[in-house]
């Protein structure tokens, strides 16, 4: 009768709170370790407080908070909840948290792990949740470098783990979503507990800072008896030069939240809102998410394919061409019909950031995406070389003039690769993308001249006056939208006049949240455009 009971509670919690909420489980089949067949949580029959306690969670979830007024930010917050791992505070350090968090213009994803008692089921839900809404990021507007975690007592504790253990795997991967990263991008850690489980009260030993460890902001009182957690962590975070901020307040005890009558429950929201406004927007934020991913090693292939199977595509133009999308794990995953240059001229196989001008600013471009999608409609026989030319900032101009843009000379280098491609494959077309350099009243009058000069002179490096030219369009999302219009008009009209070159259009593609640059999706998205457009014009 007393689960009954706990199911009809949970039922009516839900229904108040979660409304028609989405509600993500995280585990398709089994739940790793986990001995009790999946059922609805258990509610408490503890309510003090006015409290709402899940007291067993053996099917984990999150549950989805959109903001009525989004802030465009494309951050995405996971909401874990407090209660010693034995329950789950799930309206107090869950829910209500949720409704702050969209206020602000946050989508907030309440996490329901396991309880009571079991810690390791709990990081292996929380490193699942993390990757989960990474493969859910576009589906809710977010973006995946852009996931971060807020916690309350133990749910700060497994917090501060999923930030210091995400290199280790906690349980044997299922499906494709777990070739996701599990690290967060940051960590907020309210009145946090079980940090100081080391010798003499110092960090807990499986508490791992390193150099990767995400930035944090912590909250405390001097009056907590778990307040010792919020100073070691801190210490330890300085010790490894990683951001970190905290505030502790003389009095406020423990298990506040954030309502009203307790001071400390009053006042960590501002800190908290005004930290998390300025970590979203910090340059060493962004330095540290652009490369977390980035391939580690360089692959050499087992065999190169003759000569007459290697088809080469050129790529071009300035930075959306040169890529500067979010590097995924999917991105960086090696075929050995797909191959490209490093900056020592060797072939190597391809993985994302391709581009290796500038290494300060590269990110995902369309190339390897493609490669993948030529190949499913191209002979077995087939590989692919994608050669990255493209330098971000670059006028047509000064691609023309031969100019030393960024430590490269344009044009030079282009004929330069050029050759080099030409000696291990056949040159099947060139993948061009620029214009954003041009987009003014000074320049826009000539681009299409200009463009039509520098094809014939690409061309004319191939020895193939009839070579495939696919041009991608301007997003549509700039805050200079009238220009690039224009600019996508004198595409347009060059295309329409050269019947050997493909326009590939981005209308509806979305940039990464600075008006200018694709984001990863779209990135993704364009490659498999440009590929089917080389697949129409050799038909």
């Amino acid at each position: 009768m007393k689960f009954t009971f706990s199911i009809l509670a949970l039922f009516f919690v839900l229904a108040s709170h979660a409304q028609t909420r989405d509600t993500l489980y995280l585990w398709p089949d089994k739940v790793p370790g986990e001995l009790k067949a999946k059922h609805a949580a258990v509610v408490s029959d503890n309510s003090s407080g006015n409290v709402i306690r899940l007291a067993e969670v053996t099917n984990p979830s999150l549950v989805v908070f959109e903001p009525e007024k989004p802030n465009h930010s494309g951050v995405g917050i996971i909401v874990c909840p407090g209660g010693g791992y034995n329950i789950l505070a799930v309206d107090k350090e869950g829910y209500e948290i949720a409704e702050w968090l969209n206020t602000l213009g946050y989508t907030a994803f309440v996490l329901q792990y396991r309880v009571p008692k079991k810690q390791e089921g709990a990081l292996q839900d929380i490193q699942r949740a993390i990757r989960m809404v990474r493969t859910k990021a576009y589906e809710y507007n977010l973006y995946p470098e852009r996931i971060g975690t807020i916690g309350f007592s133990a749910g700060a504790s497994l917090c501060a783990r999923a930030s210091t253990l995400f290199q280790y795997d906690s349980y044997p991967k299922i499906d494709a979503v777990d070739e996701l990263s599990c690290r967060p991008n940051f960590s907020m850690l309210i009145y946090p507990a079980y940090l100081d489980k080391g010798e003499n009260r110092s960090l807990t030993p499986e508490l791992t800072i390193s150099e990767s460890t995400p930035p944090f902001f912590l909250f405390g009182t001097a009056d907590d008896k778990y307040g010792n957690s919020s100073l070691v962590m801190t210490s330890a975070l300085r010790d490894k030069k990683i951001p970190v901020e905290l505030h502790v307040l003389a009095k406020g005890g423990h298990g506040y939240g954030l309502r009203k009558g307790n001071v400390a429950g009053e006042t960590w929201p501002a800190l908290a809102e005004k930290w998390l406004s300025k970590m979203v927007k910090n340059r060493r934020f962004e330095k540290h998410q652009r490369t977390m991913n980035f391939p580690k090693a360089t692959v050499y292939p087992k065999k190169m394919p003759k000569k007459k199977d290697l088809w080469v595509f050129m790529m071009a133009g300035q930075s959306n061409m040169a890529g500067r999308g979010f590097v995924e794990p999917q991105d960086t995953l090696t075929s050995e019909r797909i191959l490209t240059i490093n900056k020592s001229n060797e072939i190597i196989l391809a993985k994302e950031p391709l581009n290796f001008y500038e290494p300060k600013m590269n990110g995902l471009d369309c190339g390897v995406s493609f490669a993948k999608e030529l190949l499913k409609q191209v002979p077995e026989n087939v590989s692919i070389l994608l050669v990255p030319t493209a330098v971000g900032g670059s006028s047509i101009s000064q691609w023309l003039g031969d100019s030393i843009h960024r430590k490269v000379q344009l044009r030079s280098n282009f004929e330069e690769k050029m050759k080099l491609a030409k000696k291990y494959g056949k040159v099947k077309g060139i993948l061009w993308h620029q214009g954003e350099s041009d987009a003014n009243k000074n320049c826009i009058p000539y681009y299409e001249r200009r463009l039509t000069n520098l094809m014939s002179k690409f061309r004319s490096f191939a020895g193939n006056k009839s070579l495939p030219v696919f041009i991608g369009e301007l997003g549509s999302y700039s805050k200079s939208k009238a220009n690039w219009l224009l600019i996508n008009e004198q595409i347009k009209s060059y295309v329409s006049q050269d019947k050997n070159t493909e326009l590939i259009q981005t209308f509806d593609l979305i940039n990464r949240g600075d008006s200018l640059h694709f984001d990863s999706q779209s990135q993704r998205i364009m490659g498999e455009r440009f590929a089917d457009k080389y697949i129409q014009s050799i038909k």
